[in-house]
Parts: structure tokens; C-alpha cells; sequence
């Protein structure tokens, strides 16, 4: 208990009974406590250079020295050392006294200690100052996460509530989509009656659904702006070019959300939203098509396009939001269309008829 002061444990237990028992000598003490005499001696020492103990003659100077031997531990018996005049008795310093120096002493240490723990967190923090000047840290707040869905559902209306000139949407659905991502068509349509501009990119695959069908068109009636894509890598809205909100995963977005504000990320995300939307076909457009004799839709050929990357069938059917079956259903088609009885001819015949 008392090694904070500088008593380990046989030291402390040699004082402790030596305040027990003043008058025992070393012999006494080293068999009450079942030491060797040479560990009780080094404990005396130690005592000592703590001022727990100190010569009877320091204390009782003009004494008799006869009558110290008598009352105080001698150097026989202690630590003392000896002397031209005989030897020098050792006694306790009352614990009161003693301790009390030695706590002193430890709590002026750790305020010392304290000291120089404050200075080095204050040299810290300005070498911080320094390194986040030189521009080679982001901004704090440039990227937050949310978990869960209302957490994500919150961070989204805020996000397209405070847009003041541009919202951009990624939208893709499917099997399994979080409620959390759904178009919310009400607040869509007011940012469109504050003069925001509203892009938003989906998939051909639920172009045709008819709750997503029924909501486009009140959102293009209202005045957004829609284009459909063969595949969307994950659910995002930007606003303004200065946030940007992304889903976790592109397949798990039940999980949770990323807000960026990191202007560099931006840029690219910016440049991703802006290729794919040039990719894109309007609702206009892909009915005009219809009316031609176009062979191959963009699904069919984004579907094509993963075979020949390697995506396994689960893959391509999460990329093109639609079921397993569904996909397994469109690669028949086209094989037969094709004449292909592998997927190497698939491959093959597609890259002949220039669709990939």
C-alpha cells in the first residue's frame, strides 16, 4: 500500500512491525517476520535513506549513550554504523511526521510530472496546428456516418430539404431495398417549387414498376428531370456540390450512410453523376425507341458488357437490380437470339455485333 511513497512490500512490513515493536532489534524482527537477517537489514537501510529512521543522537543530543541503547534500535541490531565513540542507536521517526514528509514529497513529484504533461500536450497540439496548416488533413466534419435506417432517412430529408440549387440522384431498386433510400416525391416536388433543380438516374430494370413509374411521373410533371441506366452502383444525392450522401454498401443499404463534405471527393463524384447521366435515356427517348427496330436495349447490353467482365450471375443481376431468374431468363434469350450455346459464343457473337 505504500510503495507509492518508495516501501516495497518487505520494507513496509519491517516498519510496520517495527511500530509495533520499537524496541526489537534486527534478530527479533527477522524472525517474527521469517526473513533473512540480511533483507531486514537492507529494509532498515532503506527506512532510513526515507527518513523513517534516524540516529537516537539526532534526536537526543547530550543523552546518555547507554540509555539510547537501552531505548532504540542499535547498530547490532540495526543500521547503524559505527563509530570511534561506539555504536550509533537508530529510532522511528513518529509515522505522523514521516509519512506526511514523504506524501509531500510524492504529491510535489506529480505536480512536477503534471507539469510537464501539460507542456507536452500544448507542444502536441501546436505540432497538430502546424501539420493540419500544411493542408495534408481533411477539415473536421468532412465525413460523417450514420447507422441505420432512420438515422439515414433523417440525414437524407435534411440533405434535400436545404438543397438551394441542385439535387442529384442516384436511385436504384430492387429486391430488398431499404425504405430508408425510397424517393420521398412530396419533398421532391417542393425543392422543385423553390426552383431546385432535380436530376435523378434510375434503372431500366424498375423503369417500368408501377409504384416507381406512377412517382416519376409527378416528379417530371413537377419538373425533375429523369434518365434511366442500365445499372447504378449504390444510392447517392448530392446537393449543391457541397454535400454528398452515399450509401454504405451497394448491397447492404439497411446498414447506414456516408455524408461527405470533402471538396476533392466531390469533384469526383460530381464527374461520375455527370458520365453516367450522359449515358442515360429519357423516358422520351427509350418510348421512341420502342417504336423502332432497335434489337438490343441498354440492359441487355450492360448485361453483356458484365458477362464478358467476368460477374458471375448474382452479380450481374444485383448490378442490373433484378432477380437471379430474371437475369438467368435474359442470357437464354439472347443465346437463342444469337445461335450461342456457351457463354464463350455469347461473348463471342456479341463482341462480333459490336454490343460490348
Amino acid at each position: 500500500m505504500l510503495r507509492v511513497l518508495g516501501l516495497d512490500a518487505g520494507t513496509e512490513s519491517v516498519y510496520r512491525l517495527m511500530l509495533e515493536h520499537p524496541s526489537w532489534g534486527v534478530d527479533a524482527l527477522a524472525e517474527a517476520l521469517g526473513a533473512p537477517r540480511p533483507d531486514v537489514l537492507t529494509a532498515l537501510d532503506r527506512l532510513a535513506d526515507l527518513a523513517l529512521l534516524r540516529a537516537a543522537a539526532d534526536a537526543d543530543a547530550g543523552t546518555d549513550s547507554e540509555a539510547d541503547s537501552d531505548s532504540g534500535t542499535d547498530s547490532d541490531s540495526g543500521s547503524g554504523s559505527h563509530g570511534s565513540h561506539g555504536p550509533t542507536a537508530l529510532r522511528l521517526v513518529p509515522p505522523q511526521a514521516g509519512l506526511a514528509a514523504l506524501l509531500a514529497r510524492r504529491e510535489e513529484e506529480l505536480r512536477r510530472t503534471q507539469l510537464e504533461v501539460d507542456a507536452t500536450r500544448a507542444a502536441v497540439a501546436d505540432l497538430l496546428a502546424d501539420y493540419t496548416a500544411l493542408g495534408r488533413e481533411s477539415a473536421t466534419g468532412a465525413v460523417e456516418r450514420f447507422t441505420g435506417p432512420d438515422a439515414v432517412r433523417r440525414c437524407l430529408e435534411h440533405l434535400t430539404l436545404h438543397a438551394a440549387a441542385d439535387l442529384r440522384v442516384f436511385a436504384p431498386t430492387g429486391a430488398g431495398e431499404s425504405a430508408a433510400w425510397e424517393l420521398d416525391v412530396p419533398l421532391y416536388e417542393d425543392r422543385l417549387a423553390q426552383g431546385v433543380r432535380v436530376r435523378v438516374l434510375q434503372l431500366d430494370s424498375t423503369a417500368g414498376s408501377p409504384e416507381r413509374r406512377r412517382a416519376m411521373r409527378r416528379l417530371a410533371r413537377a419538373g425533375a428531370e429523369i434518365r434511366t441506366v442500365p445499372s447504378l452502383p449504390l444510392h447517392m444525392s448530392i446537393a449543391d456540390g457541397e454535400s454528398a450522401l452515399l450509401s454504405t454498401s451497394a448491397h447492404t443499404t439497411r446498414q447506414g450512410a456516408v455524408l461527405i463534405r470533402e471538396p476533392s471527393a466531390l469533384v469526383g463524384l460530381h464527374a461520375l453523376f455527370s458520365h453516367l447521366w450522359d449515358e442515360g435515356t429519357s423516358p422520351a427517348a427509350a418510348a421512341g425507341d420502342a417504336g423502332e427496330a432497335a434489337d438490343y436495349s441498354a440492359q441487355e447490353r450492360a448485361l453483356l458488357r458484365f458477362l464478358a467482365d467476368g460477374l458471375t450471375d448474382e452479380a450481374v443481376a444485383r448490378k442490373l437490380g433484378i432477380s437471379l431468374r430474371s437475369e438467368r431468363r435474359m442470357i437464354s434469350g439472347l443465346s437463342e437470339r444469337f445461335g450461342a450455346h456457351s457463354r464463350f459464343q455469347l461473348g463471342l457473337q456479341a463482341a462480333q455485333r459490336g454490343l460490348l
